[in-house]
């Protein structure tokens, strides 16, 4: 009996400095993340001033964040010129050192070394970079920056394609630097994902920076692509050749998309009647050879489908009577043969036209209006439908024309002009 009364004492004694040892661990765990708590909070609190050494003294007090050795480099290299970039380099090794998962950490490193002067080390990180992100357009597009300032125009290929696929808004740069540093036009070409999209900026980039012939393979290359061709991208590359002059190029461009897309661009106009879309039946794409509507305070051009001349829709063009308007907002560019005799016809039709400036139709030069303009005469107050028409023999370099609904400015004092005037039926045919 005092032997079994012995042992319970020893177990309860036991039991009891286990409970004891376990509440102070506990009480130990407790406090140490409690104050691992506490210091996180302060670092973070010190990094959020606004202090030359905000990130400094954050890390003496979490000196296992990577992110404030990244912040600080990133803050170094905000100075621009008048950062050391050792000390950006140093704190990014600490930042990789201390987080060597995060990709963004070591390709600032790169950067960093590239401007120290340490090539090898800057390739090392920026390919430590990719291997934890092969997709990021930002990484990809650093790297690719990097290998064309070494001189590695095969290896930078790569890169750059990842970028301008990952991120539109890298695109436009990604297309210069490739134009900079000499990559050939082909293999910029062969380089672009087979996209309509990223084809159509490539092919805008190229409108705009003056390379119409580039722009040419560029657009060879979009036509073959299986997807939708962007009617903006389309009437802006057409414009591209419009204003150097290539009028050789704009009736194939045109009829390209004619021919692939009739529902969007309607039909090629034919060699009876040169005008696109003279009946106001087709669509309208506000590009290229059909018509275009350029919106105007004043006046407002639409399609009606109540008044008409032939067919089903005419052209309507209301003046709201507040402006004294000079107006030239409808127009369309029509491919003509040189030294060919041409009549015009249109039918239009008025209803409350004010002032003794009317609308009228011109018909001009889209090069040299010395070599070539007319117009109708004006329509006043209300017309019934009434042919309008012109005859003239091109110039021996005439080989685009505009045609033009236009109204002079007034110089009465009754001046702004209100009203509506139709339009329908309209043909540029050969006289033999």
């Amino acid at each position: 009996m005092e032997t079994q009364n012995s042992e319970r004492k020893i177990h309860a004694s036991r039991t009891s400095w286990f409970n004891v040892a376990v509440r102070v661990s506990l009480g130990l765990i407790l406090a140490a993340c409690l104050m691992l708590a506490a210091r996180e909070t302060i670092a973070n609190l010190l990094a959020a001033e606004k202090s030359p050494d905000a990130f400094a003294r954050a890390a003496r007090w979490d000196g296992s964040n990577p992110d404030f050795p990244a912040r600080s480099a990133r803050k170094l290299a905000d100075q621009g010129r008048d950062a050391d970039p050792r000390d950006i380099a140093r704190e990014f090794e600490e930042a990789t050192r201390l987080g060597p998962h995060r990709a963004e950490n070591w390709a600032g490193l790169g950067e960093a070394l590239d401007l120290v002067g340490d090539s090898a080390g800057a390739t090392r990180a920026y390919k430590r970079a990719l291997e934890l992100f092969p997709r990021s357009p930002d990484i990809n597009w650093e790297f690719a920056n990097f290998l064309l300032r070494s001189g590695d125009i095969a290896g930078a290929i790569t890169p750059l394609r990842i970028a301008i696929e990952g991120d539109p808004s890298l695109r436009v740069g990604a297309f210069d630097l490739a134009w900079r540093a000499g990559i050939p036009q082909d293999q910029i070409l062969a380089a672009l994902p087979a996209r309509e999209e990223i084809l159509s900026a490539y092919l805008d980039y190229l409108d705009a920076s003056g390379r119409v012939d580039a722009a040419g393979d560029a657009w060879k290359r979009l036509l073959s692509s299986p997807e939708t061709i962007n009617l903006d991208a389309a009437c802006r590359y057409f414009d591209a050749l419009l204003y150097a002059h290539r009028v050789d190029a704009l009736v194939p461009v045109w009829a390209s998309l004619t021919a692939r897309d009739p529902d969007r661009f309607g039909r090629q106009a034919d060699s009876r009647n040169r005008i696109t879309n003279g009946g106001f039946e087709e669509p309208m794409v506000n590009g290229g050879f059909g018509w275009r509507l350029t919106p105007v305070e004043g006046a407002d051009a639409s399609l009606d489908t109540e008044i008409v001349h032939d067919g089903s829709r005419s052209l309507l063009v209301h003046f709201d009577g507040r402006h004294n308007l000079e107006f030239s907002h409808v127009m369309q560019y029509v491919p003509v043969e040189p030294d060919t005799h041409y009549r015009f016809v249109a039918y239009a039709r008025s209803e409350g036209i004010t002032t003794e400036s009317g609308p009228r139709i011109a018909v001009y030069d889209a090069y040299d209006r010395a070599a070539l303009s007319m117009e109708t005469d004006s329509l006043f107050g209300t017309t019934s439908w009434q042919e309008q028409s012109l005859q003239f023999r091109t110039g021996p370099r005439t080989r685009l024309l505009v045609v033009q609904v236009v109204r002079s400015a007034s110089r009465k004092l009754d001046n702004q002009i209100g009203g509506s005037l139709w339009l329908d039926d309209v043909s540029l045919s050969p006289v033999p």
